[in-house]
């Protein structure tokens, strides 16, 4: 396979289709909503440990990735995952199942919708449309239904925000990013609003003469106007202007939404290994959770927890390494697996975010990116510091994504020391 092959976009893992990687097979757990009952979480980490190198990565679509797994155990692993209900019926079906809801919605009642049901609806339309399955794999759709933990820092190609109106809430639908033209539609639409939307964008990016792989590249030629139009949608002003983004203070630790309370912790830069989960299976019974939801913060939410036990169950999970403190400099990193676990890596980047985190400047969201390679899977949105491993070090990008140009190269790990040290923020030396 050739070098490009290799760096090739638009291929996203599943566990029917999982990829070739550096420490074996990766595949992808697809979980509807993101929620995982304790006994699907026991078996995951059962999966892993079995099938795999026993490395579990939260994506930043809510998704479990399960890595190192072997080409002789695909199949018993795929049967393990059939049974918990969470396989697909075809690699195509599974393929455009990009669906990013909000985590607790049902359990907020700040919320104004619960999206349960309407997601149910979207992906059966996905399933058994056969002209949707054209979409590109990275195709993406997000609903929001409000509340404490909503969801407008997560890319997406379709939108769906829910409002409060007059008559009713409705769903406010935005395409790639433009928040200013948007359109509005009833609760109950939403799956055909977003099968006929991503329909018109597979008929309009032929005609746009050029390869366009999302929502922004068509947009960025006909305008969201157009594309609405082409679809009998009408046009609106956007009901609220403001597009919320969560910070780690919403989500981690505990937190009381309605009668019980939720416990937050997310493994250091996403990853965990098997034991790791199925600590956090165990310790989220013992304190009488409901189940887990995973967020595209790469961060676990245990439900249900009544009061008294809350406080123990993020002392726990703090003690198991689990980060629960909003205050912690990982969170201002994200890591992609880097070498040699991904064949694609040029450096050990998440070894390298390890050593560099207490130098990371404290700001508001993430701060610095280290990208293996210029493919920059591990965050797709730009970034005040992005570090692109090379051969001979590390290329820094101001204010950009890992494949733009960069403003310094062949950096080493104390040239980026010193970097971190200068920036506003900085902790001190």
């Amino acid at each position: 396979m050739s070098a490009a092959a290799d760096l090739r976009r638009g291929w996203c893992p599943g566990a029917l289709r999982p990829m070739p990687t550096g420490d074996g097979l990766l595949a992808r757990v697809r979980v509807s909503q993101g929620r995982l009952s304790l006994d699907q979480a026991d078996a995951i980490a059962q999966c892993a440990a079995r099938y795999g190198n026993g490395i579990i990565e939260i994506s930043s679509r809510a998704n479990l990735q399960l890595r190192g797994i072997r080409d002789a155990d695909l199949a018993a692993l795929q049967t393990v995952i059939e049974e918990l209900g969470l396989l697909d019926a075809n690699e195509a079906s599974e393929s455009i199942r990009n669906i990013v809801a909000s985590p607790i919605a049902d359990l907020d009642p700040t919320a104004i919708v619960e999206p349960a049901p309407f997601v149910a609806a979207l992906e059966a339309r996905l399933a058994r449309d056969p002209a949707l399955r054209a979409l590109p794999a990275k195709f993406s759709f997000v609903v929001d239904g409000g509340g404490a933990l909503p969801l407008g820092d997560v890319d997406a190609d379709i939108r769906f925000v829910a409002r409060s109106a007059p008559g009713g809430p409705v769903f406010e639908v935005s395409l790639a990013g433009e928040s200013m033209i948007v359109t509005h539609c009833a609760l109950h639409d939403l799956a055909a609003v977003a099968s006929a939307l991503a329909l018109a964008f597979l008929c309009e990016s032929v005609n746009a003469g050029a390869e366009v792989r999302r929502m922004r590249h068509l947009i960025d030629r006909i305008g969201a106007a157009a594309l609405f139009a082409r679809t009998h949608l009408s046009t609106a002003a956007p009901l609220a202007h403001a597009r919320w983004r969560v910070t780690p203070e919403a989500y981690l630790g505990a937190h009381r939404h309605g009668a019980s309370f939720c416990v937050g912790a997310a493994p250091a830069m996403g990853r965990m290994n098997a034991d790791d989960l199925a600590l956090l299976a165990r310790e989220a019974r013992q304190s009488g959770a409901r189940d887990l939801r995973l967020t595209p913060w790469r961060a676990v939410i245990a439900t249900g927890i009544a009061a008294v036990a809350a406080p123990a169950l993020v002392a726990g999970l703090a003690a198991a390494g689990f980060i629960t403190d909003p205050a912690n400099p990982l969170l201002a990193i994200v890591a992609c697996s880097g070498s040699p676990v991904c064949a694609n890596a040029a450096q050990d980047v998440r070894a390298d975010a390890l050593a560099l985190a207490s130098r990371v400047p404290t700001r508001d969201g993430i701060v610095l990116h280290m990208s293996g390679c210029a493919k920059g899977c591990a965050h797709s949105a730009p970034a005040p510091l992005t570090l692109v491993a090379r051969a001979g070090g590390y290329d820094l990008v101001i204010d950009g994504k890992a494949g733009d140009t960069p403003v310094r190269q062949g950096l080493s790990r104390a040239d980026i020391g010193s970097l971190l040290a200068r920036q506003p923020g900085a902790a001190p030396p």
